[in-house]
């Protein structure tokens, strides 16, 4: 005897975000400004030569390809989930299940990381900037940045409950204050004399920007002069900040005129949040120059017993050599603290629509899909619990070895949405039916969407290879591997377990849910 399974007909979730949220959501979860301040301190002391607003610019292009396929399906499946929907149907439940489940768990971590660096990385900038060294120091501590990263934690929870349309004007608020602070500081460094630059950072250097670059050299500093290969090395970062600039996929249940705002929220938001790196990045380069800024990063990392700053190199910092003026210098501190507050919630409201698509399908609890105030409350709060103990690990050493090659594991879960793309036409052609016609165009007898996957799977695979190859990226790291590997395998087991005791506990065979796409 079998159960009736009995499923509303809605989910509960509204569709409300139009064109400009979308878009908005898709660039906070990339933040341009705190990505700048992670690639421009670290750059350059693992790939001397690079000059990374051309790697920023370069990426765009490279990242168009899987961006693409995500626009194709989520007009196509236009439910939260994103990826997990559409393999899910398209091939497997497992596989559906294993790509979604890592990457969920990649922006998880990001949550946590977000959450435990918003002291040390913004706030004590903030603080520095009106002069509190105290305080600043207080929030850089590991205790303060737990106390402050639990406080925000609350918040965002708070934030993200309270509905979709809410949350949305949360996010175009501090895109401002975002913007604002990056616009200071690029109009600074474009009209402050070099002069004045010159003679500030010899204040707090004792030294000039000549001098610190000799003696980064004389330790064995490399990257005096911007080269090709370093450049495309580069590459590695804009694939990290932009990931794969389609985050709006994993809420596509609540995105109105989804076959218009998909292009814009996903393509749209590609080349906008390209655009801001690329400006803000090279204008870093404008306050000292390519190889002051270069040697400041490289003996930051490499040599810090010969780092001159009393402070980080973070780009929020550079404000100090532009200019004295407390009032300036605190808005682009506050425009950093900001993009960090902008970019940390989004990882919140994604992962809780990716566990309401796995409950929805009968995979977990269906507490977990229960919808009030326009968000599946359960699963919020669930995730925020799950997210303190693992704000305590991000923070250790020891954790931190063990996520070296999660980089390499997102790039193999992109590889199988690309490849399983690619593969459609020949594998589920009523699939292809349902999307767009820029899919379903050929090239001689090839589909677009067999192109676009093939030249998605091999950059993504180029950026795989390099992770685990390139000794500045951590190189293969055998616990690391291991570790990512049993994540990246465990839905495998989870899913035939569940499979299995819900079969014969309930009667209900949750492979038939996959027949059908899920409510919307």
């Amino acid at each position: 005897m079998t159960t009736e399974i009995k499923y509303r007909r809605a989910s509960g979730l509204v569709r409300s975000l139009g064109a400009l949220d979308t878009l908005n959501l898709n660039v906070s979860m990339c933040s341009p400004p705190q990505g700048v301040l992670w690639a421009w301190t670290w750059g350059a002391a693992m790939f001397p030569g690079a000059l990374l607003s051309l790697s920023y610019f370069l990426g765009i292009f490279a990242i168009l390809p899987i961006a693409l396929i995500y626009v194709l399906w989520t007009i196509a499946m236009p439910r939260s989930g994103g990826d997990y929907v559409w393999l899910s149907r398209a091939y497997h439940p497992i596989i559906g299940f294993m790509v979604n489940f890592f990457l969920t768990f990649v922006m998880l971590n990001w949550y946590a990381m977000n959450l435990q660096t918003t002291g040390p990385f913004f706030l004590a900038s903030f603080f520095t900037a009106l002069g509190y060294t105290d305080l600043a120091g207080w929030v850089s501590s590991f205790e303060g940045s737990m106390i402050i990263g639990i406080i925000f934690l609350i918040i965002y929870a708070v934030l993200i409950l309270r509905g979709m349309r809410f949350f949305a004007l949360f996010l175009r608020i501090f895109f401002v204050l975002s913007l604002v602070g990056s616009a200071v500081f690029i109009v600074l460094a474009l009209l402050t004399p070099t002069s004045v630059i010159m003679s500030r950072f010899m204040q707090y250097t004792g030294m000039s920007v000549e001098e610190l670059v000799n003696r980064a050299v004389t330790l064995g500093f490399t990257g005096t002069a911007v080269a090709l290969l370093p450049t495309l090395m580069g590459l590695i970062f804009p694939f990290q900040n932009y990931s794969w600039a389609a985050f709006p996929s994993y809420i596509a249940g609540e995105i109105k005129e989804v076959k218009r705002n998909a292009w814009i929220g996903i393509i749209g938001g590609l080349f906008a949040m390209g655009a801001w790196y690329v400006v803000l990045g090279h204008s870093v380069y404008m306050v000292l120059g390519y190889q002051g800024v270069s040697a400041l990063s490289w003996l930051y990392q490499w040599n810090p017993d010969k780092y001159p700053l009393p402070f980080a190199p973070y780009p929020q910092n550079y404000a100090f050599f532009m200019t004295d003026n407390v009032v300036l210098i605190a808005l682009i501190a506050f425009g950093w603290l900001a993009s960090g507050i902008y970019l940390t919630p989004p990882n919140l409201l994604i992962v809780s629509r990716n566990v309401f698509a796995w409950a929805v399908d009968g995979l977990l609890p269906q507490k977990l899909r229960e919808v009030k105030w326009g968000s599946p409350i359960y699963s919020v709060v669930a995730l925020s619990i799950i997210t303190i103990p693992l704000m305590y690990l991000v923070g250790l050493a020891s954790y931190q070895v063990m996520i070296v090659n999660t980089f390499f594991f997102m790039q193999l879960a992109l590889i199988i949405v690309a490849l399983g793309s690619a593969l459609l036409p020949y594998r589920k052609k009523e699939l292809l039916e349902l999307m767009p016609g820029t899919a379903k165009k050929k090239i001689g007898n090839i589909y677009m969407i067999t192109i676009i996957g093939l030249l998605a799977t091999v950059l993504h695979a180029w950026v795989a290879y390099s992770a685990i190859t390139a000794p500045a990226l951590g190189g293969l790291q055998l616990v690391s591997f291991l570790f990512n590997l049993a994540i990246f395998l465990l839905p495998i087991p989870l899913y035939i377990i569940v499979r299995h005791y819900r079969l014969a506990k309930e009667g209900i065979d949750i492979n038939l849910l996959y027949k059908e796409v899920p409510v919307e």
